[in-house]
C-alpha cells in the first residue's frame, strides 16, 4: 500500500474459506469488507486534512475570472467533503471503492499536491502511512464475519 511493512497473517486460511463460498455470496462478502477498510482511510483523511480557521463551511466566495467575470462559489471543508463511493472495475470480478473529495471542497488537490502559490502538503499520503494497517486489521474482521454469516 504505502511501502511500509503490513501484517498479511492469515489472509491464505481466508481465502481459502472464500472458495468455498457460491461466487454471488464471496463477491458480497468482498464488497463488505471493501467498503470497511474504505471507511477506515475517509476518518483518516478527516482527521489528517487541514482545517483553516479563516474560512467556514458553506461560505460563499467570489471568483475573478481572467476575462474579468465573476462567480460566485460556495466553499467546503476538505474534512467536511471526504467520501467513499462504490467505482465501476475494468474487471467484473473486482469489487472497487474510491476514497475521495467532493466537490465543493475542489481546493483539495491543491493543498494535497501543492501549486504554484502554495507548497504541497500530502495529507492523504499521510492518512494512508499512518492507517495502512489499521485498513488492513478491519478488512480482515469484516471478511470474518461475513465469512461466519455465511456459514463458512
Amino acid at each position: 500500500m504505502s511501502g511500509m511493512n503490513v501484517d498479511l497473517r492469515g489472509f491464505n486460511q481466508t481465502a481459502q474459506r472464500l472458495q468455498q463460498l457460491a461466487k454471488q455470496d464471496a463477491t458480497k462478502a468482498g464488497q463488505s469488507a471493501n467498503r470497511a477498510g474504505a471507511t477506515v482511510l475517509k476518518k483518516a483523511i478527516e482527521k489528517a486534512a487541514p482545517d483553516s480557521s479563516r474560512t467556514t463551511e458553506g461560505e460563499v466566495r467570489t471568483r475573478h475570472n481572467k476575462g474579468g467575470g465573476t462567480r460566485s462559489e460556495v466553499h467546503g471543508k476538505i474534512k467536511n467533503n471526504v467520501i467513499v463511493r462504490k467505482t465501476k472495475s475494468t474487471n467484473a470480478n473486482q469489487v472497487q471503492n474510491s476514497v475521495g473529495v467532493r466537490g465543493n471542497a475542489y481546493h483539495a488537490s491543491f493543498v494535497n499536491f501543492g501549486s504554484i502559490h502554495n507548497t504541497a502538503d500530502p495529507f492523504v499520503l499521510r492518512a494512508l502511512g499512518s492507517s495502512d494497517q489499521t485498513i488492513i486489521d478491519k478488512i480482515a474482521v469484516t471478511l470474518n464475519k461475513q465469512l461466519i454469516k455465511r456459514g463458512v
